[in-house]
């Protein structure tokens, strides 16, 4: 995971207000991983009444929109549009590791309809039912445990990449209350969208957002040191930079010891352009299903991050914001041509900057140069400066590469 992942836990999501006591941890977290990598916990019958969750659910799912298309398609199963609450839990590989989906507010008869239309005779899937529960199965090998539960919530495990054996799953499900797992209580559960992640540096992130005007983002991060709570600062604070200068709101980022506290706050256009400059940037990469939508983890994880005090994915939304900067300044005559490019061309050039920073290890002064300059198009320019002839030579042939490959514009890149 990148460090870009972790700027979205901390600065993309946290904070929803409420009474002076959180609501109770539902008995259906029994079942989530005792040590889990990654929560993510969405309130979906409240986030789909604000008026911007449509773009933010666009650009959050487009990793696994193909997944939720193939269930509407096979099912008529809206997850997004229907369930009430998703609750997603995973540690270890997706495949050998343990994951945990908990759905509430899909009808039981629903869910057993898809799952009859899915299990077709003589077919490799199969799914045998056994009143509350049920198990799917490729062979003779059950690689998921699922259950209805007394609650209305359906449930579905794999622990290390297979279900679990049906007589012991069964006696699970119905031996009643457990000792919930001891995280559970860290996960915020009044705000629409709450995030919890514990990365390979045992790194902890705690996120939330307020989805309303203004979108109230906040995020507590515990780093095991405070070398690395310093390090991760001054990237949240580059970040938090870039979005102010974007107009895309406001941030702020304190530590203390090992302690990161970071909120995030857009109002207004603020939010638009928040939903529209950051997140295509912030979700390019991701690849966490349905966590998306929060995504956490760190460039400690990345070993092509670069060792400096920013790291390359920061280039992305910069690069962006220049090209739309020198759009808004080009001739009227120029704007309709250069518009229409833009869908391949700002990819393009986007990846020509992160890889070459990531393949040249840009020092931390240029990538923050054209971070801080990025509506400054004369000083992005200028930063070029910063590079060695070498690793100028590799942007341009890079950016040549780029230009190649998507659209002819007639006005001057970066």
């Amino acid at each position: 995971m990148t460090m870009r992942t972790l700027v979205v836990s901390t600065l993309a999501v946290l904070g929803c207000g409420g009474g002076s006591s959180a609501p109770s941890v539902p008995a259906s977290y029994r079942f989530l991983p005792p040590s889990p990598e990654l929560v993510v916990r969405l309130d979906l019958a409240r986030a789909r009444t604000w008026p911007q969750f449509p773009k933010l659910a666009t650009q959050a799912l487009a990793g696994v929109q193909r997944v939720l298309d193939d269930a509407k398609t096979a099912c008529n199963l809206d997850l997004v549009g229907e369930a009430k609450t998703v609750v997603l839990a995973r540690t270890g590989p997706l495949v050998t590791g343990d994951t945990t989906l908990i759905v509430d507010g899909i009808p039981r008869a629903k869910i057993a309809s898809c799952l009859s239309t899915i299990s077709k005779p003589g077919g490799s899937l199969q799914i045998v039912v056994d009143g509350d529960v049920f198990q799917a199965e490729i062979g003779a090998r059950a690689i998921a445990s699922g259950a209805w539960l007394p609650s209305g919530e359906t449930v579905l495990v794999m622990r290390a990449g297979q279900g679990v054996e049906p007589t012991a799953w069964k006696t699970e499900v119905t031996k009643g209350a457990v000792a919930l797992p001891a995280w559970a209580g860290e996960l915020d559960a009044r705000a629409p969208i709450a995030v919890r992640v514990v990365d390979p540096s045992k790194r902890t992130i705690r996120a939330s957002v307020t989805l309303a005007d203004p979108l109230v983002i906040k995020g507590v991060v515990v780093d095991a040191d405070e070398v690395s709570a310093k390090d991760d600062a001054t990237k949240m604070k580059a970040i938090a930079g870039y979005l102010s200068q974007a107009n895309a709101g406001t941030g702020r980022v304190e530590q203390k010891g090992t302690t990161i506290h970071a909120d995030f706050t857009a109002a207004g256009p603020q939010i638009d352009a928040f939903l529209t400059t950051a997140l295509p940037a912030v979700f390019s990469n991701t690849a966490l299903p349905i966590a998306a939508l929060a995504a956490g983890g760190s460039a400690a994880s990345d070993p092509g991050a670069p060792s400096g005090t920013t790291d390359c994915t920061v280039l992305g939304p910069a690069v962006e914001a220049y090209i739309k900067e020198g759009l808004a300044k080009a001739p009227e005559a120029q704007r309709k041509d250069i518009e229409s490019a833009l869908p391949k061309l700002v990819p393009a050039l986007q990846s020509a900057f992160v890889d070459t920073c990531k393949a040249d290890s840009w020092s931390a002064a240029s990538i923050d140069c054209h971070i801080k300059n990025a509506t400054a198009l004369s000083s992005f320019e200028k930063c070029r400066q910063t590079l060695t002839t070498e690793q100028r030579e590799h942007l341009d042939k890079k950016l040549a590469e780029a230009l190649s490959v998507s659209t002819r514009v007639d006005t001057q890149t970066p």
